[in-house]
């Protein structure tokens, strides 16, 4: 008798771990379906998938979702996504490829026009648009409706909670190496230059929590509107420039601007405006190359997704140095001015240039002398100035923290 109810009790434990393991899969699959993400309810998991924004794309590579794309658009450029068929452009997409591909749910993050969304309705495909992220808080909602899409309520949402977590994570320690160094950085995004305004980086813009994680301030950051003139430009005049493509020959062809320290010192970096929109993991290499154009400090961690330029201004020189001219404290000729200028905008003086050679400029020139290799008096002389009015003069952002003995 105990021995059969051994067998029976063992019999009754099998039954019960796996009615247990079926409640559990069988929750998972109820959880997953139906979803609801904004305005839109998907009774079951989509049978294609195509992703027409590239920050949509960058989202779904970092949740690992890939494998349950069936297209993309032509501007969903990343390697990973090389092997899906296009269809098309994102504001209107190629309705014969998208049945031919089964697509029933489209990733958007802009609505389309009315002829094209009813085009889309006939042909019963649904439309999620997910507007991109403006802070860390709508991130994590960006990628809660995007994972839970893509994969269901409970599997997606899981794995976007674990994949913002890790992201988060890789920006916080950005943060934390990028501060170690307690120096307060100033920059700005520049997104166009005309005649006598500049369209920045502002307020609503998610490149300023980017810049936060590199620890730089913004300086247009207070402008809602992300226009500001050049004159505030100038009067805020960051140590570094972030910009997009084709700015920095309008930046450097605007005769007002040609006093900014970046671009003396040659700290304006050409940086696409399409990688600073990517919110996926793309997002941790763009703060990590920030703080390190930044921080003299900082080494880049972060590899690129492509080879980005770096443009500096060649230096024109003001005036050409003579042999058996130099300037030192208590003088005061036009030529001072220029390198005082010079030496403000490689950071080794502060305040405003004028004529006259003081103390502070003398120690600015040791400074500099120490910093470029050169023996240092306190003297703009030949040699000195040869180096300071050239473009391989050094900033002091470059030469990091020298040591020199002030007389």
């Amino acid at each position: 008798m105990k021995r059969i109810a051994a067998v029976l009790m063992a019999v009754s434990m099998m039954l019960m771990a796996t009615s247990c393991s079926m409640i559990v899969k069988n929750n998972e699959e109820q959880f997953d379906y139906p979803v609801t993400v904004g305005n839109l309810t998907l009774s079951e998991a989509p049978k294609g998938i195509a992703v027409l924004s590239e920050n949509l794309a960058d989202v779904v590579l970092a949740c690992g979702y890939e494998g349950k794309l069936s297209a993309r658009s032509d501007v969903c450029t990343q390697e990973a996504l090389s092997i899906l068929p296009s269809v098309g452009t994102p504001d209107n997409p190629d309705m014969t490829e998208l049945d031919d591909l089964g697509v029933d749910l489209i990733l958007t993050d802009s609505c389309f026009d009315e002829e094209v969304s009813e085009k889309l309705e006939k042909h019963g495909t649904s439309v999620l648009v997910i507007k991109p992220a403006t802070d860390i808080d709508s991130l994590s909602k960006l990628y809660n409706n995007t994972a839970a899409a893509v994969a269901g309520g409970y599997t997606g949402k899981m794995t976007a909670m674990n994949t913002f977590e890790k992201l988060r994570s890789a920006l916080e320690t950005v943060r934390i190496d990028a501060s170690s160094g307690n120096v307060v950085s100033t920059a700005c995004y520049l997104y166009d230059v005309s005649e006598d305004e500049c369209v920045v980086a502002a307020g609503p813009d998610f490149v300023n929590q980017l810049f936060d994680y590199a620890a730089v301030t913004n300086v247009t950051a207070a402008d809602d509107d992300g226009v500001v003139g050049i004159d505030t430009l100038l009067k805020s005049n960051p140590e570094t420039i972030f910009c997009d493509e084709g700015v920095y020959e309008k930046l450097t062809a605007n005769k007002d601007l040609k006093s900014l320290r970046a671009l003396t010192q040659g700290t304006v970096y050409e940086l696409p405006h399409r990688y600073i929109d990517l919110q996926g993991m793309t997002s941790v290499q763009i703060a990590d190359y920030i703080a390190a154009k930044a921080h003299s400090g900082y080494t880049q961690k972060q590899q690129w997704p492509q080879e980005l330029a770096e443009k500096k201004e060649e230096y024109k020189a003001p005036f050409e140095p003579q042999e058996d001219i130099f300037y030192t404290v208590g003088e005061s000729y036009e030529p001072i001015k220029a390198i005082e200028e010079r030496l403000i905008g490689l950071g080794y003086l502060s305040g405003n240039a004028d004529e006259s050679f003081t103390e502070e400029t003398a120690a600015a020139v040791s400074e500099f002398q120490a910093a470029n290799g050169l023996e240092v008096s306190g003297i703009a002389d030949y040699n000195t100035l040869k180096v300071l009015l050239s473009s391989q003069a050094k900033s002091k952002d470059e030469a990091g923290e020298v040591t020199y003995s002030a007389e």
